[in-house]
């Protein structure tokens, strides 16, 4: 802003110029493990358990699994236009991801509902501000009850899974997954499982 009033002759000097720090993020580093996660599905709501495996097979965003619509479910593929970057992918079908499909489409469906997920009136999570609240509110429900009921599993968040899918398959397919341009954005936000190193080969003379 500075850099352009001085362009235009509104001011002389760039009051701030060389006295900003850049912000510096930690990422988060929670990684939840498939004992733990087995054990939340237990006690999860019938929406969570149909959710839950879509979301680590496709790694979306949560808004962008929410939006899908069944007309969204190609010959192809999944088609999904990403609301953040506005990016299109497909998601090609694989055996798993069918068998999924085929789950959700099976549980009891509010007649003419367009969504594949939808609320206790058939409409989409997502609100025209793309806000979520209603399924939130499952996840912290269901996310409540599983801590009360064991000790085998610490607090997660859904944005923890898609770091989890991403996690548990290589580098440049959850790239791919992700919609990340840059690997190393991906490699050191969303790949949180611990690195098995080998050692090096040493024989004592």
């Amino acid at each position: 802003m500075f850099t352009k009033a001085i362009e235009w002759g509104y001011c002389d000097t760039h009051p701030i110029k060389n006295n900003v720090s850049k912000f510096s993020y930690v990422p988060r580093d929670r990684y939840v493990t498939d004992d733990e996660l087995a054990e939340f599905l237990k006690v999860a709501s019938p929406l969570l358990q149909v959710y839950i495996p879509l979301k680590l097979a496709t790694s979306l965003r949560k808004i962008d699994l929410l939006s899908l619509k069944l007309s969204d479910l190609k010959e192809d593929g999944i088609h999904v236009t990403q609301r953040k970057t506005k990016k299109k992918i497909i998601i090609a079908w694989s055996e798993e991801l069918r068998d999924i499909i085929e789950v959700i489409k099976k549980l009891p469906r509010k007649v003419g509902s367009m969504y594949l997920f939808y609320n206790r009136i058939g409409q989409c999570y997502v609100n025209d501000k793309d806000k979520t609240s209603g399924f939130d509110s499952a996840w912290q429900r269901d996310m409540t009850k599983a801590l009360e009921k064991t000790e085998l599993i610490l607090s997660f968040t859904e944005h923890d899974l898609r770091a989890k899918s991403a996690s548990d398959t290589t580098l440049e397919h959850a790239q791919q997954l992700l919609s990340h341009s840059n690997s190393a954005f991906t490699d050191r936000v969303y790949m949180r499982k611990t690195k098995v190193v080998q050692p090096n080969h040493f024989k004592a003379k």
